[in-house]
């Protein structure tokens, strides 16, 4: 990577510490990544990396929420292409645990070995409840008025449910499509009910 410039913006640092970051988490994995890997994959002090984030785990953290909200847009759009609100939950999850999977930060963070760091870093710090809701919080304030889910139920809350649920199943979910498959069935039987109007 070139050598910063004193002419970057904090915008153009934050960006360049963050893709070097990402670079160290693929080739030595998220809990051997240090501070100095990132400063010398970025070609900056570590003075100067400190400067933009306070300690590896922010670093780990903001790099996941860079990636989930680059893609939250498509996700949505995603979501609300299905024609059903029983079809809008079970495949919207489905496709965030699948895109979860497949990403291979994500993937790393949710591995059995970086689970409590995960727990810490998104569960604990609210991150990944705030990403849910970004991206399903809109989805279902528009269902409930649609008089498609149940008007009682707090959009924040729910999203809530569903981070837990992606996060459980994420750390579970393999290569197998027919993971997939059972996840649906459990969502068709278990979470879609608990949602519609009695």
């Amino acid at each position: 990577m070139a050598a910063r410039t004193g002419t970057d913006t904090p915008t153009d640092a934050r960006a360049a510490i963050l893709a070097a970051a990402e670079e160290c988490f693929a080739r030595f994995g998220i809990a051997k990544t240090t501070m100095e890997d990132v400063a010398k994959a970025a070609s900056m002090s570590r003075a100067t990396v400190y400067r933009y984030f306070a300690d590896r785990e922010a670093l780990i953290t903001e790099s996941v929420v860079r990636r989930a909200r680059a893609n939250m847009s498509r996700a949505r759009a995603y979501i609300t292409r299905w024609p059903t609100v029983e079809d809008r939950i079970v495949e919207g999850i489905c496709q965030d645990i699948r895109k979860g999977h497949l990403d291979p930060l994500v993937n790393r963070l949710v591995s059995p070995e970086s689970m409590a760091l995960s727990i810490q870093l998104l569960s604990d710090s609210g991150r990944a409840i705030e990403l849910t809701h970004e991206l399903w919080g809109p989805i279902i304030v528009d269902e409930q008025a649609a008089g498609n889910i149940r008007a009682d139920l707090d959009p924040r809350l729910v999203s809530e449910w569903i981070s837990e649920l992606e996060i459980m199943y994420i750390s579970q979910y393999g290569t197998d499509d027919s993971a997939l498959d059972r996840v649906r069935v459990k969502l068709r039987a278990f979470v879609v009910p608990a949602l519609l109007p009695r």
